[in-house]
């Protein structure tokens, strides 16, 4: 069952606000999804936040160095996501907001346009999934209020189908993958 105000989409191009969900089977498809999502912030003039983990990220980066140059590769910035999901000690999502001051030199005093892609990951915690709906919903406020273009990135194998339906009641679309790939 889906929220009444869930929006399904297969193409990452068009969106430019809004808090979105991803579950993911596919590793390579996973990265093509997230080197989209950066290409269309970029061509909206917009910084991309990636939130990932210690493996991904490098095969984001290279397929990111790849396409772009040195001055377009500046507006994208990486955060470890264990470091962020972990900042306080136990999982908690934080925001984005908190760590721009440290990624992107002059933020305060600059109008940027910030957009976000986080792999959430945790540690097999019991209470996890109840800390990480709240969470969830909390982001979504934040999302709104301030016109980000967030996506919240799962792999399928990690989120049972009862998670799974409480994660789509906090965000507004949901991402597929293209049926012939990204």
């Amino acid at each position: 069952m889906e929220s009444a105000h869930l929006k399904e989409v297969n193409e990452l191009a068009n969106l430019s606000r809004g808090h979105g969900v991803y579950f993911f089977q596919n590793q390579d498809l996973y990265i093509s999804n997230v080197v989209d999502f950066v290409l269309s912030g970029l061509e909206r003039d917009e910084y991309s936040i990636i939130v990932e983990n210690d493996r991904i990220a490098p095969l984001i980066k290279k397929r990111l160095t790849v396409l772009l140059n040195d001055s377009r590769l500046e507006k994208v910035k990486f955060i470890n996501n264990f470091d962020f999901y972990y900042a306080q000690g136990d999982f908690r999502l934080n925001s984005i907001f908190n760590f721009l001051p440290n990624l992107i030199e002059g933020y305060s005093e600059l109008a940027l346009v910030i957009r976000s892609w986080a792999h959430v990951e945790w540690r097999d915690e019991w209470e996890v999934s109840k800390k990480l709906v709240a969470s969830e919903r909390e982001a979504d406020v934040i999302v709104t209020e301030t016109k980000l273009l967030s996506v919240c990135a799962y792999d399928s194998e990690r989120v049972s189908e009862e998670f799974k339906e409480n994660l789509l009641t906090c965000h507004n679309f949901l991402i597929n993958d293209k049926e012939n790939g990204v």
